[in-house]
């Protein structure tokens, strides 16, 4: 994905391209013109992005499936500016660029917020027909974010007094895809007192009834998506179901959600 900032190019291709009357052959245009690919030059890109506070390696992906890094390319008050896929780890520019000295700066980009900034390098000439490989860059983020949980199994409550659900049972498995799988080993802290330790994704406990007004958070968990399994009790009945997939945001935004559970009505013990 690449949305492209346009200065003059288009108007000097146009202009580099027209030659007139005198150079039309059967209504075409003149093929002795200037070639624009050898006047322009490009930038190419490559970058990194990393926890800030473990210095680990982050996956673009895991922040946001459309994560995207902006490059500024300045001079002279005009210039242009090149977006790409951070997924892609590195881009070369399509915007062409007259020759010049140029000073460049990166952005990252998530649902149109900054999320990291980067600085880079001045003093950049680029020539006629040259492409230049700038020096890699790295972006530092927040990649944890928080979660908030409520879990609605009826109208009228999920407890005594509601649909009478004896006990819950939680897990929460990581679902970015290839390498981010596997059970995602939280403890939620719960509003009506306790905590639940979701950290066994085979066998999960069964805690209290969790009525409908609680919530369960938890205060930091590594950013993407994820898949919850929920399970309403009666007796040793999974009666109620919920199997969401949630996003959890970097920069240590919250997430908060009300989980609809289904009743699995057909399950003799659960009507």
């Amino acid at each position: 994905m690449s949305f492209r900032v346009l200065t003059r190019a288009a108007g000097l291709i146009a202009l580099a391209t027209w030659s007139g009357c005198d150079g039309c052959n059967g209504g075409g245009f003149d093929a002795g013109g200037p070639d624009l690919g050898t006047a322009v030059g490009r930038f190419s890109l490559r970058w990194s992005v990393i926890d800030q506070g473990t210095s680990q390696s982050v996956n673009c992906d895991q922040l946001d499936p459309n994560a995207t890094v902006f490059v500024q390319a300045a001079r002279d008050g005009t210039g242009a500016v090149e977006s790409f896929a951070c997924r892609n780890l590195q881009g070369t520019s399509m915007t062409p660029l007259f020759p010049g000295t140029y000073s460049f700066s990166y952005e990252l980009h998530i649902g149109g917020t900054t999320i990291a900034r980067a600085s880079g390098p001045t003093g950049v000439v680029i020539g006629p027909g040259q492409q230049v490989d700038l020096a890699p860059t790295t972006f530092q983020v927040d990649a944890s974010g928080r979660l908030e949980l409520r879990l609605r199994a009826g109208a009228a409550g999920n407890c005594t007094g509601g649909v009478a659900i004896s006990g819950f049972s939680l897990s929460l498995q990581h679902a970015g895809g290839p390498g981010d799988t596997g059970c995602a080993p939280v403890v939620f802290a719960l509003s009506g007192g306790g905590t639940y330790n979701a950290s066994d994704c085979s066998a999960p406990a069964v805690t209290r009834c969790i009525a409908a007004d609680e919530t369960l958070t938890v205060a930091s968990l590594p950013a993407g998506s994820y898949q919850i399994h929920v399970r309403g009790k009666k007796r040793t009945l999974d009666c109620w179901i919920n199997d969401d997939v949630l996003r959890v945001p970097p920069q240590s935004a919250l997430q908060s959600e009300t989980l609809n559970l289904a009743l699995q009505s057909e399950t003799p013990g659960c009507q």
